[in-house]
């Protein structure tokens, strides 16, 4: 079923702008990406942010690990953390590290904001960006002093495969015991491989991510561990049967999003496994609206939102505050 006579006028009148999504040809749909991303990104570096690069150690038997750090220039002391990453279906790649984006967040919130250079499929696929991303974060947590972050106020975050990454790395922070976060922040993640629920059916306009670009896009993440009845649920999150001892969540995604139905299923889910839980479905709304259409009525509810959440998660005691 199309979702352009749905869509909200306001994001309909951007999304009818946008190129078709097709990954039919991964290396092509990598160049228009990175040619749509060119033609916003036009900003310059904030000089009220700091950025710099660092080379974590990766997973044994993984390569390292880039991450980009951005911190308020003017800031003293251990601040939170965002720990992000990035989407883009587990396939497509952008010349820079989310840059706006994280420069953004540091800015609004005054924390500091660590971006993971994840491998991408199919070149790369299960477990590279699964690794990637935690052993980005265990090199942020190691480092904690270093970087100036309080290691108890650190938010691990993502939108879309991002958002997916970003689940699997809290399950598997839980599983292996050695990290610790505070909340988890879920933007539109994808999480379910199997493509079964219905929204995954109902979106296949080909001007946003839809069935036919997510059945790719898995299919290059999971390689043949699909059809060897092998997925894993640190690849798709939703097939893990215990969510209980997660951090606290906040889950955002689209009234139109393809993974509406996933995400709302996880976010009663962890509900249900006791995990404190926040879910926001924006009316109207599709995969990626609020990066596409960020002026939007809808956008900025998004945005507030997500704000606001980050605000909570930040909030909490840093651990160099004496014992009440």
């Amino acid at each position: 079923m199309p979702i352009m006579d749905r869509l909200d006028p306001q994001l309909a009148a951007v999304v009818a702008q946008l190129p078709a999504t097709d990954l039919s040809d991964i290396p092509a749909a990598r160049t228009a990406l990175a040619q749509t991303v060119a033609r916003f990104s036009t900003a310059e570096p904030s000089p009220a942010i700091d950025r710099s690069d660092h080379r974590a150690p990766g997973t044994p038997g993984h390569p390292d690990v880039l991450l980009r750090v951005f911190r308020p220039a003017a800031a003293d002391g251990a601040l939170p953390c965002l720990y992000w990453i990035q989407g883009g279906g587990f396939v497509l790649t952008k010349a820079d590290l989310d840059d706006q984006y994280c420069e953004a967040l540091a800015e609004r919130h005054g924390c500091v904001v660590i971006s993971v250079d994840w491998r991408r499929a199919p070149e790369h696929p299960f477990p590279a960006a699964a690794e990637d991303c935690y052993a980005g974060l265990a090199w942020a947590l190691r480092n904690a002093a270093w970087l100036a972050i309080d290691p108890a106020r650190v938010v691990i975050g993502g939108y879309s495969s991002g958002g997916g990454l970003t689940a699997a790395l809290a399950l598997l922070a839980r599983d292996r015991r050695e990290l610790a976060v505070a909340h988890q922040l879920l933007i539109y993640p994808m999480l379910d491989d199997t493509n079964s629920t219905p929204s995954s059916h109902a979106v296949t306009d080909p001007q946003v991510w839809n069935r036919a670009s997510n059945q790719i896009a898995w299919h290059s993440y999971l390689g043949g561990a699909r059809e060897a009845g092998s997925v894993s649920p640190y690849a798709a999150p939703a097939r893990a049967e215990d969510l209980s001892g997660l951090p606290p969540a906040t889950v955002l995604t689209g009234e139109l999003d393809l993974f509406a139905d996933e995400d709302i299923l996880y976010a009663q889910r962890l509900m249900h496994a006791g995990v404190t839980t926040e879910l926001h479905v924006y009316p109207a709304a599709h995969h990626g609206f609020d990066r596409q259409a960020p002026s939007a009525t809808v956008s900025r509810r998004f945005i507030a939102d997500r704000d606001a959440a980050l605000r909570r998660a930040f909030a909490k005691t840093p651990l160099s505050a004496p014992a009440s």
